[in-house]
């Protein structure tokens, strides 16, 4: 697996926003290939159990890791509650978390 430089990503995180397909393999495949999955997310989180939405609260303040990490929590979520991850990308929960992170690359 090569290395992808910040430009790289950048513009594989612009594709995601404008392509607004909603399907979570869709992002878990952008996050593998940016290689930024973090299968140890919830290492990042400070609630517990976790709260997804008070953990999407501190995305104004996020740096890339703990952006990366909120993403795969939402993620996750979809695991256990399916169809939550279309219903926070069609609330406008998602497109918060892939443009502060192209803004912070």
């Amino acid at each position: 697996m090569t290395i992808m430089t910040n430009a790289e990503k950048k513009k594989l995180l612009q594709q995601l926003n404008a392509n607004r397909i909603f399907r979570e393999t869709i992002y878990y495949e952008a996050l593998e290939q940016l290689g930024d999955l973090k299968t140890n997310y919830s290492d990042y989180m400070v609630t517990e159990p976790i709260s997804c939405d008070e953990e999407l609260q501190r995305l104004p303040n996020a740096d890339y890791e703990l952006c990366t990490a909120l993403l795969t929590m939402v993620l996750r979520e979809d695991h256990f509650c399916n169809g939550s991850f279309e219903r926070r990308c069609r609330a406008g929960q998602v497109q918060p978390i892939i443009d502060r992170m192209i803004v912070l690359l």
